[in-house]
């Protein structure tokens, strides 16, 4: 069955799909407290009463809840699970329902195989039965991330009424942060933050990441992310970092080196900070040949000190959520020669290609990155192979080659009439291809057009011109924003079916 996994500080996922009355499913009534302690300690408690539609949400969706803890720090209880029948039969949860495991993300690193993974097992499914679970988790002080709460709402199904209660120590304030409207009273030290009718979300292609609603609290914002930055280890590496960068002279070259090395000798563990609560020195990382995303960034910062690189850590997230354990937790890079080395594997990229709609912070703060922007300016001479036309009686039917950049290039098919959430380009564009084409047999009998629409994302323009075995056809394109809302859907899908029209894509030669 797919996961439905309640981790405590790593989010929630509340399923997505359009709060609709044939959904997969619906969360009645979400409710969540945390009671932070002056010591740092957090008390959690959740309580849901979620409704099953089909028998795709029993056998595929939420047929069983996970919940993954970490016993080192944390004590979970099962406060009361039931399942209520259409009917309104109750069904109580057999004994047998709760089962224990290692967290998949934990499986081949010894270190973290004292992760649990609660397995609830819900009975007595059927479509309109509802599933009423309440559990808590108990936090000791000094786990990390205990003064940051970030919740985005990104999965399959609605949420009717959803309630966040947030008791902090006396003298206390809490920073909140959301996008979907919800409601925030107070009263003495705590805060109560409601929202409804929050709508699923359906997978459609090209959504914004940052798009989903979401809420973040804190009571020390900032610490959060500066601890990713203050758990990594340092050691010396001095003996090791010789050895993998011998012959080495550049510091490019050795950093190369490095994340070579890393990838090849050691397995990547991809259990989140937030869960592990803690990083492992870089000499037991490389004595059990496995690390964590910071584990293995604490060895690369390690060994590239040890061979005189001046290298820093540095996280990547999404442009609209703030920056926090939960956020940034798995998503560090390493800086190092005007680029950023993955500790995951032997990926990295240059300074210059920080573009776009993500956020990058680094110990000194954040670091700017420059909107995307793709310039195209193609001018090609093109001779038209009648061994690659389609045959059509007396003619042949030529396609305009696709660009090799640009456009062509963003994987962007068929559009949907309609859409519920924005689009996301991969950059602004400005775009201008030109082929100046010949056919070496016949006479190119396509008719002539120019075309032109223009909306709120931006221009296309499309045209043929002909000389008997010769035409020219070019294509402009400029789109001047990335994320298109819905409201402004239906004209730029007019401009990407005109840019993708194969009717404006064809040249026809008579034989």
């Amino acid at each position: 069955m797919r996961k439905t996994i309640f981790t405590l500080l790593s989010g929630i996922m509340i399923a997505t799909g359009l709060f609709a009355q044939k959904s997969d499913g619906e969360f009645l009534v979400l409710r969540e407290k945390y009671t932070i302690g002056a010591d740092g300690s957090v008390v959690y408690k959740q309580h849901k009463e979620l409704k099953v539609n089909t028998f795709y949400s029993i056998h595929n969706l939420y047929g069983e809840t996970f919940i993954v803890y970490n016993p080192q720090f944390q004590t979970l209880t099962i406060d009361g699970c039931h399942t209520v029948q259409a009917d309104e039969t109750v069904i109580p949860l057999p004994p047998n329902a709760l089962n224990e495991v290692l967290p998949s993300s934990a499986a081949d690193a010894p270190a973290y195989n004292h992760m649990k993974e609660m397995v609830i097992t819900h009975t007595g499914l059927e479509p309109g039965a509802i599933i009423s679970l309440d559990y808590t988790i108990a936090t000791k002080p000094g786990f990390p991330g205990s003064g940051d709460i970030f919740r985005r709402f990104n999965d399959v199904s609605p949420v009717k009424d959803y309630t966040l209660t947030v008791e902090v120590p006396a003298g206390k304030e809490l920073t909140v942060k959301e996008n979907m409207g919800a409601k925030i009273s107070r009263a003495g030290n705590v805060y109560t933050i409601k929202a409804s009718g929050i709508p699923g979300r359906i997978a459609e292609p090209f959504t914004p990441a940052d798009d989903a609603p979401y809420i973040y609290a804190s009571t020390a914002p900032g610490e959060g992310a500066a601890s990713i930055f203050k758990c990594l280890p340092k050691e010396d590496m001095s003996a090791l970092a010789a050895k993998i960068c011998e012959g080495k002279t550049s510091d490019k070259e050795k950093m190369d080196a490095i994340s070579m090395w890393m990838t090849q000798n050691l397995a990547l563990c991809s259990l989140p900070f937030i869960q592990a609560g803690q990083v492992r020195k870089p000499s037991e990382v490389v004595e059990t040949a496995y690390g964590t995303f910071e584990e293995k960034a604490a060895l690369m910062l390690s060994l590239a000190s040890a061979v005189g690189i001046d290298a820093i850590p540095g996280v990547m997230f999404d442009y609209g959520c703030p920056p926090c354990l939960q956020t940034l937790s798995t998503s560090i890079w390493i800086k190092a020669c005007g680029r950023f080395y993955s500790p995951a594997g032997p990926f990295s990229r240059d300074e210059s290609e920080l573009v776009g709609r993500l956020q990058v912070l680094s110990p000194d703060g954040p670091v700017p990155v420059p909107a995307a922007n793709a310039t195209v300016d193609i001018n090609e001479e093109i001779t038209l192979d009648p061994q690659k036309a389609n045959d059509a009686g007396n003619y042949l039917i030529f396609s305009i080659p696709n660009a090799m950049k640009g456009f062509d290039t963003w994987g962007i098919r068929s559009l949907n009439s309609s859409r519920n959430y924005p689009f996301e380009l991969p950059s602004t564009l400005d775009e201008k291809v030109t082929y100046r084409i010949t056919a070496t047999e016949g006479t190119i009998v396509s008719e002539p057009f120019v075309k032109t629409l223009s909306g709120p994302a931006g221009t296309v323009k499309v045209s043929l011109t002909v000389d008997g075995n010769k035409a020219v056809y070019t294509r402009e394109a400029k789109f001047n924003k990335t994320i298109i809302p819905v409201k402004e859907y239906s004209s730029f899908r007019a401009l990407v079916n005109l840019l993708k029209d194969d009717a404006y894509r064809t040249v026809v030669v008579k034989k």
